[in-house]
Order: C-alpha cells, then structure tokens, then sequence
C-alpha cells in the first residue's frame, strides 16, 4: 500500500500535469482569438456565448468513467475553464459582463451567475429588470434576473426584443423549477436536451393552459404568474414561430422568449 507521503507525492505530480494542460488549453483559446481577429472579425457584434455547444461538452464530459469525482465538480471546473477562455478570446473587445439588479440584490442569484458564468466576467448592478434587458443588447453583456413574482412580469418585455433572449436557466445543476434566468443578446440553438421559455397572457388556469398545450403535443410546466401573465417552460427545442402555438386559446399575446440547455 501506499504510504501518506506517496500519496502526496502523487497529487503533486497530478497538479502540476493539470496546471500544464489548463495553460495548454488558455493557449489555445488565445490562438483562436487570434485566428477570429485575422479573418476581421475582431470587432464583429457577435456574442462569445455559444451555451449550445457548452452543453453539449459538459454532457459528454460528465458522461465519461470517473472513479471519484461528483458531478458537481466537473461542472463547475469546466465552467471555469470556459469562462477564462472566453475572457482571453475577448480581451481586446472588452470581454464579458455581468448585470444583476439592484431591486432583487438576491445574494442567490449573483451565485448562480458566477456558478453559471465563472468568475472571469466583470459584474456590476443596473437600477431594475428594466435595465438589465436594455444592457444585454449589448452582445458583451449577460444579464441575470430572478423568476420571483414579486419582481413582476419582466420576461413578457421580451416579446417586445428583437434580439434579447432567454439563453440559461439558474441554478444550472437543479432538476427543480428555474428560480433565474440569464439573458443575452444571441439565438439559442437546440441541444438534443433543452427547456423553451414562453409567455401567455390567457386568463385560464395554468394547468388548463398546460392540458391545452400538452393536445398540441407539448410537454408543458408553469413557472411563473404575475401582473396578469404566465410564463411556461416547454420541454425540449420550439421554433419561435410554431404554428401550433399561434392560436387565440392560448392567449392573445404570448410568445416564445428564449430556450435554455438542461445539464
């Protein structure tokens, strides 16, 4: 067996393997940024989030034998790596940036942005929901709002946004109920696993709405109610303009604001 020094010696060793490869893989994110940059698009209003393809590595990953380590970890590691990548891959362009709002200061929420987005993006406070959709039309920006009722009906204002859409679910490692959401200014795209965000303004009950929905063939669940207007997540990928969601029943103003990848 082993001895306790052995041990030791051993995680020293894997340590230092694991630096090596973290600033392989930082280097390879500077080269693509310098490859983007060469083809013109340094400047480019393109947003660095590709929470698609994020998902789809964090699934293959923890898919993967493991002996010890939780999932949870893997997680949180890669969204870490992640996020330095995509710092080096934006700094001459500003980089990333985190809104919350002043009227939520939930302590949460700032949690569930970090675990989301890792800890290389700047953060700062704008006044109200308001605001925070109003910044992540800047493609550098990301938003993080809360789904507390209390906070009103803020996500039916993106029906109104051209760009602005609902792109992460929080807490990401949760089979519970979305509590927040991150917004930015990018289209989601389908990973084989995902959860489609859309308001109603019907006056029936959220489970009539849901049966409504389920005899259109989708798998519904109630998120949210306030101010008059409901917000559903529909399970897997929904085009955002689906004809068998373009009916009076179901309201008639309602919409699909975003889609978010489930882990």
């Amino acid at each position: 067996m082993s001895t306790l020094a052995d041990l030791r010696t051993q995680i020293d060793a894997l340590d230092a393997e694991l630096l090596r490869l973290v600033d392989a893989r930082a280097a390879l994110g500077k080269a693509i940024g310098e490859a983007k940059a060469s083809e013109g698009n340094a400047n480019a209003q393109v947003s660095l989030l590709r929470p698609d393809r994020e998902a789809m590595l964090i699934r293959k990953l923890l898919a993967m034998p493991r002996q010890a380590a939780s999932e949870n970890v893997v997680v949180r590691i890669w969204r870490e790596l992640i996020s330095e990548n995509l710092r080096i891959q934006g700094a001459s362009n500003g980089g990333l940036h985190l809104n919350l709002s002043t009227a939520e200061h939930s302590k949460e929420v700032l949690v569930w942005a970090r675990e989301r987005f890792g800890f290389a993006p700047s953060f700062g406070y704008v006044n109200d929901a308001t605001a925070a959709i109003q910044a992540a039309r800047d493609v550098r920006h990301i938003s993080v709002l809360s789904l507390d009722p209390r906070g009103g009906a803020w996500w039916a204002r993106l029906l109104a946004e051209p760009k602005v859409r609902i792109i992460a679910a929080l807490p990401e490692l949760s089979s519970a109920r979305p509590h927040a959401v991150a917004l930015a200014s990018i289209q989601p795209e389908p990973t084989g696993d995902d959860m489609t965000f859309w308001v109603s303004d019907s006056a029936e009950h959220e489970n009539k709405i849901i049966d409504a929905l389920g005899q259109r063939g989708f798998a519904a669940e109630w998120l949210c109610t306030a101010q008059g207007l409901k917000l559903f997540g529909l399970i897997g990928y929904v085009q955002e303009h689906d004809e068998r969601l373009v009916t009076k029943t179901l309201g008639s103003l309602s919409g699909i604001i975003g889609a978010a990848p489930r882990i």
